[in-house]
Parts: structure tokens; C-alpha cells; sequence
């Protein structure tokens, strides 16, 4: 889908972090508060996405919808029933009026927002029953958005784990291949709705960090489990292939794991902190499931499988 053509380019990267006051404000103008912004002087609608909208009803999250990936997104309004006006009406009718959609993630209270990239309106719809601040249950207006980039692929590059399914001759080999890159895309999208920063390291910038199944792809039972954003973590590349590899895994509380059989050499100049025990952030019932097979499954097996580690290095990266 092309761009917008406007004159304005944009100063973002998708992935990386910004300041919302200096670096986000501060460049494109727009109210600082609330989930929708609406900049008088520069062509853009600004929006926003955290888990501080669970609150207000807000619940944000991607579907596969013929395809493609749709954000449903919530519009303003914390009490009593969404109205079409101000920020919402500013979204509904974007196209017309030549502004931008921008999205930015909220990673937490004083902490940075994270680029999503530029998206475009598709449509909207109601959905009833849902509660406003006070807790009473209101309508609310559910915008579908469609990224104007398909591919998100801001992540670093990785060797896929056996992504390509066995090949059904009723398709062609290049549908399957969109398929496929169509659910890892969504799998990553979720995924930054569960997981905010690499738990070894801290490392937030997506630019710097690989997003890594738990229960592998090609183990995965069904569609569902390779798409679920549960079944992942955010890596920097050195932590997701000792994960990967089953070198290192967590316990359900979040306490490191790490294999009697990782060198000390390795353990001591890889420049992680890979101490037994270790916690690093629990982990809700969903992600508990997956980390159970990957304790029985990965953990201190995977690497045992690879019969040549010279021929790993060059393996060609699957997009």
C-alpha cells in the first residue's frame, strides 16, 4: 500500500523508543495527554496504546483478517458512551483531510513510547457491553487499522526454527510463503502486547532485539499457538540463542535456569548475567504453558542436536 504523499517525512524509526514530550510533541506538536492527539499545525493523528487503556475499557489487540493484519483499536472516551467527535472523528476521516495515523506503545508509566509505524483507517464498528472508568458498561467505537507497511519486521534477523510447513500441492510455494509471513507478523504484534523488553538485559529498542518463540514454530500443535503472542519473548540476539538452544530457560516465576553444560568461558564472556536463580520477571498462566515445554522439550536438548555448528553459522535467514 503507498504512502500518503505528503511532504512531511517521518523522524521516527519503527521500534525505537521516544520521549513523548521532547521527542514525539516536541516534533510534531499535539495535546500531551490522553490516547488520541490531534496536531493543528502538522498533518499527523497521533495515536497512543498501553495498558494503562485497560482502565478506561480499553483492550487494543490484532486480529487476521483476510490476510492481512488489523489493529482493532479503541477510541477516546472514558465514561459513559463513545461519541463520534474530536480524536475519533479525527481518525474516521484521516484520508480526507490528508493526516497520518502514527501509533506509539506505552511501555509503563515514566518509561519511553515505542514506534509501531503509520496506519490507515479501514472501518469502524461498535461494541456494547464494555466498561468505562466508573465500571458501567457503555458502547464503545473500535477502529480496524491497517499498517501502511505490511511486513514488521523491525527486529533483528534471525535463522527461522523450521518455519515452512510441509507443502501442500493444492497451493502454490509463493502463497504459502505470504501465509507464513503474514502469522509471523501477527505472532510479533502480539507478542509486543505481552512482552515489553528483553528480560536478561532490559533492552527495549526492537531494533536491537529478536522475537523468539518459546514453544518452537515447528512444534507448535496448531495455528493458534504459532500465532499467540504468549508463546514469546523479546531477546537480544546473544540471550534468544542461548534460549533457543535450550542452553538457558525459566522456572514460572521467573528464576533463570541455566545448563550445567554452558562453558564457563561462555558464562563469563558473553556479557550476560546468567546466575542460577536469577529472577527475571514472572510470567502470567498462558506463558507458564508454553515455558513447560521448553523446560521438557528445549532446555538442555536443542543443542544437542546440532550435529554441525560450522554449517549453523552460515545457514541463510529466512524473512
Amino acid at each position: 500500500m503507498p504512502r500518503l504523499q505528503l511532504p512531511t517525512d517521518l523522524p521516527f524509526e519503527v521500534g525505537a523508543l521516544y520521549n513523548r514530550r521532547q521527542q514525539i510533541h516536541g516534533a510534531l506538536g499535539g495535546q500531551m495527554q490522553g490516547g488520541i492527539s490531534t496536531p493543528s499545525n502538522s498533518p499527523f493523528v497521533i495515536l497512543f496504546t498501553g495498558e494503562a487503556g485497560s482502565q478506561h475499557g480499553y483492550r487494543d489487540h490484532w486480529e487476521e483478517e483476510d490476510g492481512e493484519n488489523i489493529l482493532h483499536y479503541y477510541g477516546e472516551g472514558q465514561s459513559g458512551d463513545m461519541q463520534d467527535s474530536r480524536g475519533n472523528r479525527a481518525i474516521r476521516e484521516h484520508l480526507q483531510h490528508n493526516r497520518r495515523l502514527l501509533i506509539f506503545q506505552s511501555l509503563g508509566k515514566g518509561q519511553p513510547y515505542r514506534f509501531w509505524g503509520e496506519f490507515r483507517f479501514i472501518h469502524a464498528y461498535e461494541e456494547h457491553g464494555v466498561p468505562d472508568t466508573s465500571g458501567a458498561l457503555r458502547k464503545a467505537i473500535v477502529f480496524k487499522l491497517k499498517p501502511v507497511e505490511d511486513d514488521f519486521d523491525p527486529f533483528q534477523r534471525k535463522v527461522a526454527d523450521g518455519v515452512l510447513p510441509e507443502i501442500d500441492l493444492s497451493t502454490t510455494v509463493s502463497r504459502q510463503v505470504q501465509e507464513i509471513r503474514v502469522k509471523q507478523s501477527l505472532f510479533k504484534r502480539r507478542l509486543l502486547n505481552v512482552e515489553k523488553h528483553c528480560r536478561l538485559t532490559g533492552v527495549a529498542d526492537l531494533r536491537f532485539l529478536r522475537a523468539s518463540h518459546i514453544k518452537p514454530w515447528s512444534k507448535c500443535a496448531s495455528g493458534t499457538e504459532r500465532v499467540d503472542g504468549a508463546n514469546g519473548l523479546l531477546l537480544t540476539p546473544h540471550a534468544d540463542l542461548l534460549f533457543d538452544r535450550g542452553w538457558i530457560t525459566f522456572e514460572d516465576n521467573g528464576a533463570l535456569v541455566r545448563s550445567s553444560h554452558l562453558p564457563s568461558d561462555v558464562t563469563s564472556r558473553i556479557g550476560l548475567d546468567l546466575t542460577n536463580g536469577r529472577r527475571c520477571g514472572g510470567f502470567d498462566a498462558k506463558q507458564t504453558a508454553y515455558l513447560e515445554y521448553h523446560r521438557n522439550a528445549v532446555f538442555e536438548t536443542a543443542f544437542r542436536k546440532i550435529e554441525d555448528p560450522i554449517s549453523e553459522l552460515f545457514a541463510p535467514a529466512l524473512y
